[in-house]
């Protein structure tokens, strides 16, 4: 992958891989790449993939970057080995392509192995394995109580007994210590392989209809978010049979997962802790219930049950499926860590994916327009949102200017300001008004995005010639034009958000940018963020920012916008986009 290295004057140097389509340089801890050095704008550069290119931009920097020795103006090829410069930081660009990594030796002899080990011998799979285990470790030993119990076996023991959880002990079971050996191995060899966590719990299933003679298992686990417990499998032992509706019995359920008990009853008809459970309306005999658990953690249980009168189950089953479900826990918790792990990463997929959407309808860079200064910049936050901004060139040389916040989080948000870019970007080289252009995204978006949604967005069109400025506002924060006299104008003429009325009737202002003027339009993650006490930064904070950097460029007007959000959040986490765009005409 590649990567930055980042070398310091005073300290050791940092790697950075560049892992996303846009990675920005600064001061400001909001960069991907913050670097502490005084030189450096708080907004300085930024690193932008292109296919298999990386491209290297200045962002208006106060001090300049360098790139091999040379000013970088404009957009300039990264090379692998190039040195960025900024301040008396240096910047490495290091690329090595996966094929350069590694390299096959031939040492030539062509000497041929002596023996080799076929993957598929019938004897390394997990039956032979296992038949290998069972018969080395139960060759004195009688078989474990398995499946239905023969005629005029041993007597049943009384209708009910109780077991805790604790490890039984082997001179307190009845059943021969190999035994409970070999259904170990039989567990731990079964269940080695890798598998779903659905998989693994079919296979305890399985494992339990081998060990005890019940008619009907199932396995419920915790939820991790509500708590519940859900069931995750269930079958009866011919496999073809229809589960029907399996009740448990909430007295159960509490012992085995509140206390952490074993349950066996031989004979839940007369058995008087069930006699008004669920147990004896539907006619079942015994019943055994188990937790699920590793150290003190609870999270599921096994429940077998039959309704057969000469199926009961004895003591010893009862610890054949205490010992099943103790070694079986370890590999079901296993499993259901692998499984949260890969939700988490499917989630940071998704949010990588939501993330190169966005940047990628993002201008590559600011257009260069004869006696102003444009910039833009977006800050995205962990959950993406949809901030979208766009610098547009028309051919008769008007440039268009927007930004927009598209309500949600998520892909979800960033897949609709994509069709937001789309919509704009087929309007904007028409003749049409701004009214017209904005009529027509409206209600293409009122008929294809979802009844919750909607689109808020300022949409401008500026003629640098004469400095005219003909805008429409749908719903969004009011930008502000900052005039060189220490004036404010807002800017809000135009309607609602679009997406919500088809055929909304809009209307477009018309304002004028005179040297020394500066428009700044801002998305609410601006205004909306928070400090420690959970106050806003909130609209007048902003203007006093802008009144106060009336001579600054455009750059150093965002820089200086940036600091005051950093400082006013004393590390407060941003909860939305913050997006900015700053237009100055230059006196």
């Amino acid at each position: 992958m590649p990567e930055l290295i980042v070398t310091y004057p005073d300290r050791a140097s940092d790697t950075f891989p560049l892992g996303r389509l846009r990675i920005t340089i600064g001061r400001s801890a909001r960069n991907d790449v913050c670097i502490p050095d005084p030189f450096a704008s708080r907004v300085h550069a930024e690193v932008r993939r292109e296919g298999d290119q990386y491209f290297l931009q200045d962002l208006g920097s106060a001090n300049g970057t360098l790139y091999n020795g040379g000013r970088v103006d404009g957009s300039v090829p990264l090379v692998p080995g190039g040195v960025v410069q900024i301040g008396e930081t240096e910047i490495e660009f290091r690329y090595q392509s996966i094929s350069a990594m590694a390299t096959m030796i031939h040492d030539g002899t062509g000497a041929l192995p002596e023996a080799t080990i076929s993957l598929n011998s019938g004897a390394h799979t997990t039956s032979g394995l296992l038949e290998a285990i069972e018969g080395a470790r139960t060759q004195s030993s009688g078989p474990i109580p398995m499946s239905r119990p023969t005629a005029g076996g041993a007597s049943p023991p009384p209708s009910a007994q109780r077991v805790t959880t604790a490890s039984p002990q082997p001179t307190a079971v009845s059943q021969p210590h190999g035994d409970l050996l070999a259904l170990i191995s039989k567990v731990s060899v079964t269940l080695l392989a890798p598998a779903t966590l659905d998989e693994i719990l079919r296979q305890v299933v399985a494992l339990v209809f081998e060990a005890v003679p019940a008619e009907r298992c199932l396995i419920m686990l915790r939820d991790e978010t509500s708590q519940d417990l859900k069931v995750r499998v269930a079958q009866v032992r011919d496999s073809h049979s229809d589960v029907g509706e399996i009740r448990v019995s909430r007295t159960i359920i509490e012992k085995v997962v509140g206390q952490g008990e074993s349950i066996l009853t031989s004979d839940a008809q007369h058995d008087p802790r069930f006699m008004s459970s669920t147990m004896t309306i539907q006619g079942i005999r015994s019943v055994l219930a188990v937790p699920l658990g590793v150290s003190d953690k609870i999270f599921g249980i096994i429940y077998a049950d039959s309704p057969l009168a000469e199926a009961r189950f004895t003591g010893d089953h009862l610890t054949v499926l205490t010992t099943l479900a103790s070694v079986a826990a370890i590999r079901v918790e296993n499993a259901r860590l692998v499984e949260e792990q890969l939700d988490r990463e499917r989630l940071e997929r998704e949010l990588q994916l939501a993330r190169e959407i966005q940047q990628r309808f993002q201008p590559t860079a600011s257009p260069v327009v004869p006696g102003y200064e444009l910039q833009g910049i977006s800050f995205p936050c962990y959950e993406i949102g949809g901030d979208y901004y766009d610098f547009i060139e028309r051919p008769d040389g008007e440039i268009i200017v927007a930004l927009g916040d598209v309500s949600g989080k998520g892909t979800s948000a960033a897949l609709m300001m994509s069709s937001l870019h789309a919509a704009i970007h087929a309007q904007a080289a028409t003749h049409k008004t701004l009214t017209e252009t904005i009529s027509i995204v409206n209600r293409y978006l009122a008929e294809t995005i979802p009844a919750n949604r909607f689109v808020t967005l300022f949409f401008a069109k500026l003629d640098p010639k004469t400095g005219v400025l003909t805008f429409l506002n749908a719903g969004h924060n009011p930008p502000i034009i900052a005039h060189s006299g220490g004036t404010m104008e807002q800017l809000g003429a135009g309607g609602i958000p679009l997406g919500i009325m088809p055929d909304f009737a809009y209307r477009e202002g018309r304002t004028q940018l005179q040297p020394g003027d500066s428009l700044v339009i801002y998305s609410d993650g601006v205004t909306e963020t928070q400090n420690i006490a959970g106050e806003e930064f909130g609209p007048l904070r902003l203007y006093d920012v802008v009144s106060r950097n009336l001579e600054s460029s455009a750059a150093s007007i965002r820089d200086k916008i940036e600091s005051a959000l950093t400082k006013f959040a004393q590390g407060t986490d941003s909860v939305d986009d913050i997006t900015l765009v700053i237009v100055k005409r230059l006196g």
